[in-house]
């Protein structure tokens, strides 16, 4: 059952397309000075923070598409700041304006089958949301060992064009086992801080995770990660190797991040939360807003962001049903990774 809350005032975009073009563009830039710096971060923000809305309804109508289907979760989340600058730098054409993740919903389900059931679902139910773009990155997965089907739609409406602005959002539907792959990856650039979904980090946990999903994907009967054996014994002996050299499963299974007890138990609730990870004392802080209180915790996440350098912090924002929902979402910000390391040891045992 759903309940009609409050509804916080969203933000809407502030800025024209081509001055948003323009902030992307000195961000790029290595030469552009800390006041210019300054006004692109902030247009950045506000285009970011005006995703809110089509991304909240967009999770709404995916909420309402799983229904009492307790093993899928739905979670939706605006991208990182430094996420967004590292996207820019990374991929030179990239355009802050045509950037399609901005706002984004992770649909997890149990099953291959789920994912395009789901996903038709979705495309074939009653929107006017705008089918962009499908990256199947399942059938053809990401030399990282990536596996996820993407799907993006640009935002629309019929009654009001606030927000008809290009606007995009993207879906990411997975099964639960692409989903603990990914929470391990991130998982581990969090802690070793290097950036290993993109490309980052040394070639041996580059190779680890590559050869992991494709375990993975054979169990799935799916295409196995380019560079990798189809063969499971010729993949479980080169984990094997690596492994024993780098220790990479010791590493996950030691990360533990200490969560509140009394903030967990508080906080069983839909809305928003910010989680606050420090890299050096492992330790998680968990910022909760009602529904109503989008404003403030958007406004609290930019704060946050803007430290998290000085800090040594990592923080995302995400709107969830229940906090065991976000726990579902983002385990690797609980380090709830237990389940990715027990399965790939059965392969090793």
């Amino acid at each position: 059952m759903f309940f009609f809350l409050k509804q916080p005032k969203w933000k809407v975009v502030e800025y024209s397309r081509s001055k948003i073009i323009k902030s992307g563009k000195i961000m790029k830039s290595s030469d552009a000075s800390p006041a210019q710096i300054k006004e692109a971060t902030k247009v950045i923000d506000n285009w970011r923070a005006a995703h809110a809305y089509p991304l909240h309804v967009i999770y709404m109508h995916l909420r309402r598409m799983a229904g009492a289907h307790s093993d899928i979760v739905v979670a939706e989340r605006l991208k990182r700041l430094d996420s967004i600058i590292g996207k820019l730098k990374r991929e030179p054409t990239m355009s802050l304006w045509m950037m399609q993740d901005l706002g984004g919903c992770r649909f997890i389900v149990p099953t291959l089958g789920d994912v395009y059931r789901f996903a038709d679902k979705f495309e074939s139910s009653r929107k006017r949301h705008i089918f962009k773009e499908k990256y199947d990155y399942i059938a053809t997965p990401k030399p990282s060992g990536y596996r996820s089907l993407h799907v993006v739609y640009e935002y629309h409406s019929d009654k009001n064009d606030t927000y008809n602005k290009n606007m995009l959002i993207e879906i990411q539907f997975r099964t639960h086992l692409q989903h603990l792959w990914a929470t391990a990856v991130e998982t581990m650039g969090l802690f070793t801080k290097q950036a290993i979904k993109s490309g980052q980090g040394s070639a041996d946990v580059k190779r680890f995770f590559s050869l992991v999903s494709s375990l993975f994907a054979i169990k799935e009967n799916c295409a196995v990660i380019p560079g990798t054996s189809e063969n499971i014994e010729e993949l479980v002996s080169e984990v094997k190797e690596i492994n024993s050299r780098c220790n990479f499963l010791d590493m996950l299974s030691a990360i533990r991040v200490a969560v509140d007890n009394q903030t967990s138990q508080k906080l069983n609730q839909q809305g928003y939360y910010i989680l606050i990870l420090n890299y050096n004392t492992r330790r998680l802080r968990i910022k909760y807003y009602k529904p109503s209180q989008m404003e403030e915790a958007n406004e609290t996440y930019s704060q946050i962001e803007s430290t998290r350098a000085e800090s040594k912090i990592d923080a995302v924002l995400v709107r969830v049903s229940s906090f065991q929902a976000l726990k579902s979402a983002y385990p690797n910000y609980f380090s709830d990774i237990g389940e990715f390391v027990d399965l790939v040891k059965s392969y090793l045992t």
